[in-house]
């Protein structure tokens, strides 16, 4: 994964426990919603960011609107559904991502020079209960921002149901007499409500740190665990071993099996490797294409040497006729090398030496 998309998940993990935190703290609607359009329109300069409530009375509303462009949009404004992008949107129930404006028909025009828009229902136990509108007056501002909109509609629906069983709550704490047993389904509800938002945003930190294709940790969360652990093992003067594996004429293998056989034959491996260990500190990741590396804190050269053969050997046999190369480096920090990334380069020099030895061996 390349330093671009690293830091834009990282922006996106930011946003997102933003959004969840405001939901958790303002549990009034249109405050809690106007602070959600303000942070998504500053964190990423969008010009124009609106969300509407969808009424039985077939009908949406504003409750809050961020801008920056001249705009006939404020709270309190209300159409019926169908009738232009949100309209369309609350009544079919699907997100439109408009690259160009002037190609869709029954656009009305609200806002000054937009050019481009994106609009998404927001949905609660299968009901259109909102919508999150954003504009621009440049021509495709949104093209990539489709997956990362459904999640944030999706931490919304919870804030906004958690708004709502708070109104209802507070009007059934006037009663509590009478309705005590209906202050009680509410009071669960509301925290079925606050674990929806929990598992969002739990879902976002694993799609951030675990590789899709393997399961196992991804470059980023290996390159943060590696830190940790150098700084650890600097301070307890403990060793910390490498281990970097790499799967032998895996293009070759690619090209005579298949790309599905080849995914196959990565999510074994990565399998095998984490079979070998058993500490919980102990760290597998896919370090990228057919690489992963093995990371064992407090672990020294003749143990870690023993684990690579351990797992060159069960990788050998494997129904899958592939074997894979190990490289593997110890140091204590700061005493034999200084920095962390010594010790992957040092991991990396075995490596190609065991490539060089004839592969499918450990140096």
């Amino acid at each position: 994964m390349d330093a671009h998309k690293t830091d834009r998940r990282a922006r996106h993990l930011e946003i997102l426990n933003e959004v969840a935190r405001i939901a958790t703290l303002d549990l009034e609607l249109r405050p809690m919603l106007q602070r959600i359009t303000d942070i998504l329109a500053h964190k990423f300069d969008w010009e124009f960011v609106a969300l509407m409530t969808v009424h039985a009375n077939r009908a949406f509303e504003c409750e809050a609107v961020t801008s920056t462009i001249e705009t006939e949009i404020h709270v309190g404004y209300s159409r019926p559904l169908g009738s232009g992008v949100v309209g369309t949107v609350a009544a079919t129930e699907r997100p439109m991502l408009v690259d160009d404006v002037t190609e869709i028909p029954n656009y009305i025009n609200t806002a000054k020079g937009v050019r481009s828009e994106i609009c998404l229902p927001i949905k609660h136990k299968g009901n259109v209960v909102a919508v999150i509108n954003l504009e621009s007056t440049r021509p495709a501002a949104f093209h990539d921002s489709l997956p990362l909109m459904l999640t944030v509609a999706d931490q919304i629906a919870g804030a906004i149901a958690s708004a709502r069983m708070y109104d209802e709550v507070v009007v059934a704490n006037t009663r509590l007499g009478e309705l005590a047993s209906q202050l009680e389904q509410k009071t669960i509800a509301l925290e079925q409500a606050n674990a929806h938002l929990a598992k969002a945003i739990e879902t976002l930190h694993r799609i951030s740190t675990i590789d899709g294709l393997t399961e196992v940790a991804n470059r980023r969360l290996f390159d943060e665990t590696l830190a940790l652990e150098w700084r650890r093992g600097a301070r307890t003067h403990k060793p910390v071993s490498l281990l970097i594996v790499d799967i032998d004429h895996f293009k070759r293998y690619n090209d005579e099996h298949g790309h599905q056989a080849g995914d196959e034959c990565l999510r074994a491996v990565a399998r095998t490797l984490q079979g070998a260990v058993h500490r919980a500190a102990d760290c597998v990741a896919r370090y990228g294409g057919e690489e992963f590396v093995v990371l064992l804190p407090e672990t020294d050269s003749e143990h870690a040497r023993q684990l690579a053969e351990l797992a060159r050997s069960r990788v050998e046999g494997l129904e899958l006729d592939v074997t894979v190369s190990i490289g593997v480096a110890t140091a204590t920090p700061d005493r034999e090398i200084e920095h962390a990334e010594d010790l992957v380069k040092q991991a990396d020099e075995a490596l190609y030496a065991a490539k060089d030895a004839g592969r499918n061996r450990v140096v």
